[in-house]
């Protein structure tokens, strides 16, 4: 009994020291070293691990413990902006325009417009002289956005509306060579004038607008007249007052072709040398007609 007691003590004594030896690996697997546990709810592999890397989420991003560096994050948020930028570079607008950061209009390019590709179409208002016209292509010229030899397609007609397919008649004759992707534009005022008719020719220009849409015209410009000077004008005033802000609401509405309006009456109000007759422009009148439609078509990158 003496001699087993001594070899049960040193029995005892070594699981002891095996227990303490467990203890002291669990303690350093819990402070320094791996452990993978199962897969979380979106299907990944965690870590538990203070300083090893532990891969979360679906995206494939990888984060670090304390003082790690996040190189998968950084990695996959270089590769999106990236991605980003590209697409930004590539985007650019038709008719010479390009975007800029963020998707904002960046600079227009000129010189990229041919004569045979503008149609200017409407009534005696532009076809009296067409001098609101040949303003335009002046300062277009001036620009460098259109050759000193060339000319817009003015089909322009005293006395038409945009009823009956006269006006719109007058871009289907343009439009015939293909060319066609900027229109500058008036019509209704003889719509009101000699038929009293502000909606045939809200629904004319929508028909039109629609037949310039299937032709991908890019952009028009729709000038809207002056206030007419004159008792005799009063009733056409009233058909222009109603049909004006209709006529606006399609133009502004519209995405294909971009549609840019202008009204004429801050540009003519108190200059009344530039009309003789309560209608129709002066050179005086025209100059500036011509003027306000090239600063549009400047802001708007048409024709450039």
């Amino acid at each position: 009994m003496r001699s087993i007691r001594p070899y049960v003590a040193t029995k005892l004594s070594v699981l002891g020291l095996l227990s303490i030896g467990i203890w002291a690996c669990g303690e350093a697997n819990d402070d320094g070293t791996s452990s993978t546990g199962g897969g979380g709810p979106d299907g990944t592999t965690t870590t538990s691990s203070a300083e090893t890397t532990a891969t979360v989420g679906s995206g494939g991003a990888a984060t670090t413990g304390a003082g790690g560096a996040t190189a998968g994050s950084t990695s996959s948020s270089s590769s999106s902006s990236s991605s980003a930028s590209t697409a930004e570079a590539s985007s650019s607008a038709s008719g010479g325009e390009t975007a800029g950061t963020g998707g904002e209009p960046g600079e227009c390019v000129k010189g990229q417009t041919k004569g045979n590709q503008v149609a200017v179409i409407g009534e005696s208002f532009i076809a009296a002289t067409h001098g609101i016209t040949q303003q335009i292509e002046k300062q277009a010229k001036a620009a460098g956005s259109l050759p000193q030899n060339d000319r817009y397609i003015d089909n322009s007609v005293s006395g038409t509306t945009l009823a009956n397919d006269q006006i719109p008649s007058q871009y289907r004759k343009a439009a015939e060579n293909g060319m066609i992707k900027y229109v500058l534009m008036d019509g209704g005022g003889n719509d009101c004038l000699l038929r009293g008719d502000g909606d045939g020719a809200l629904e004319a220009a929508e028909a039109l607008f629609e037949t310039m849409e299937k032709d991908n015209v890019e952009k028009v410009v729709y000038f809207f007249y002056p206030d007419p000077i004159g008792n005799q004008f009063a009733s056409l005033k009233t058909c222009l007052d109603t049909l004006r802000p209709k006529m606006k609401a399609l133009c502004d509405g519209l995405t294909s072709p971009k549609c840019y309006w202008l009204d004429l009456r801050p540009t003519w109000n108190g200059h009344n040398d530039y009309t003789q007759d309560g209608i129709h422009p002066t050179s005086a009148g025209s100059i500036a007609t011509g003027d306000a439609v090239w600063e549009v078509m400047k802001e708007n990158c048409v024709a450039q």
